[in-house]
């Protein structure tokens, strides 16, 4: 008689219980083994663009790592990472702003007005993975420190202060295949847009936030002189940068990126492809392991894309979580057949051996 195909069970998770995105995955990986030793389940880390992003893709792709030192947003010099990988004949660098720019290089009183912060490290970044021999450069962005519209990366790229050689930088810049993964894709400008967002995500004060919407108001009409849009084939009218989705992102260096050329996704759809997770989905049971499970993340980043992803091949999905905010229906509308919060005190490996019983119980002799 045929013995039955074993279940496989695929892991991903972008961090929780305190535990980074591969030691999250790996203790569920464990804990699931455990309670269903017939299943076959692999673990896979993951990232929604934002901080650790580079950590991520270096650690699933077996990736070079060079160190550097970049402008911090304040001025002064921070460490951080150029993860190299050659694949086809191509060679694709990774890169994490966060680590240039990131919220946690700035004392947490000096971020209730970014105002004067500069993104020029991500420009030394980019720069930088170019000179390592780069054709395509990934750079994963999140929320940043910096609130400059990209313009400090742009003048660190030789555009100027003033921006009047953005046009031959643009230029210079492309033979290069730049790729901006974001963790939302937000616009630049308006009710959504990056100044918004940080009243309404971090507690800036809304004076502040209007004071900087306006400069960044300033900073594309300059963009938009320097560097006039094209025109829409269908209806003729201008393509304005600003108001692209992902934009926003990073205080606007995701508008910076687009306007050197960037193709714009979600990190965490991105990441579907680039570390082969997308591939493994169907015919299997996706558990995704996160910290939240609520209504931003039902909607963005990892949970979001990663479901959606699974529902397109029929893969059924459970998450778990540290804390679940979503009801059963608004799940299933993500496809996510059943979500399972740790208890008080309990392990990711004990939750995922919990959770094992009930969707890959041993089979009876």
């Amino acid at each position: 008689m045929t013995s039955p195909p074993r279940p496989r069970v695929v892991v991903v998770s972008d961090g929780a219980a305190g535990l980074p995105p591969q030691q999250a995955a790996d203790a569920v990986a464990s804990g699931w083994a455990r309670s269903a030793p017939h299943a076959a389940v692999e673990s896979h880390a993951t990232s929604d663009g934002g901080a650790g992003f580079g950590d991520v893709v270096a650690g699933a792709l077996g990736a070079a790592r060079h160190p550097v030192l970049v402008p911090g947003p304040l001025g002064d010099e921070v460490p951080a990472e150029i993860a190299v990988v050659e694949r086809g004949g191509e060679v694709t660098a990774y890169l994490d702003s966060a680590q240039a720019c990131g919220r946690h290089l700035v004392p947490e009183g000096r971020l209730e007005d970014p105002t004067g912060m500069s993104s020029a490290g991500v420009g030394r970044l980019v720069r930088l993975a170019r000179d390592l021999g780069a054709g395509r450069i990934v750079v994963g962005v999140g929320p940043l420190a910096c609130h400059d519209g990209g313009a400090g990366m742009l003048a660190e790229l030789g555009a100027g202060e003033d921006l009047a050689r953005l046009p031959q930088v643009r230029r210079d810049w492309a033979d290069v295949r730049l790729v901006l993964a974001v963790t939302r894709e937000s616009p630049l400008l308006g009710f959504h847009g990056a100044s918004a967002a940080l009243t309404e995500d971090h507690g800036v004060a809304p004076e502040v936030s209007q004071r900087l919407e306006t400069a960044l108001g300033e900073l594309s009409d300059r963009v938009n002189q320097v560097l006039p849009p094209a025109r829409d084939l269908l209806t003729g009218m201008p393509r304005r940068p600003e108001r692209e989705a992902g934009s926003g992102v990073g205080g606007g260096v995701g508008y910076a990126l687009q306007l050197l050329g960037a193709r714009t996704g979600t990190g965490a759809r991105l990441l579907l492809e680039e570390l082969g997770i997308g591939r493994r989905l169907p015919g299997g049971l996706l558990v995704l392991v996160s910290a939240a499970y609520d209504g931003r993340t039902v909607h963005d980043g990892v949970v979001a894309e990663t479901a959606g992803a699974a529902l397109e091949t029929a893969t059924p999905t459970v998450v778990l979580a540290d804390s679940v905010a979503v009801g059963r229906r608004e799940g299933m509308a993500l496809g996510v057949s059943g979500s399972y919060e740790r208890r008080p005190g309990e392990a990711l490996g004990e939750l995922a051996a919990r959770v094992a019983r009930t969707w890959t119980p041993v089979p009876r002799a």
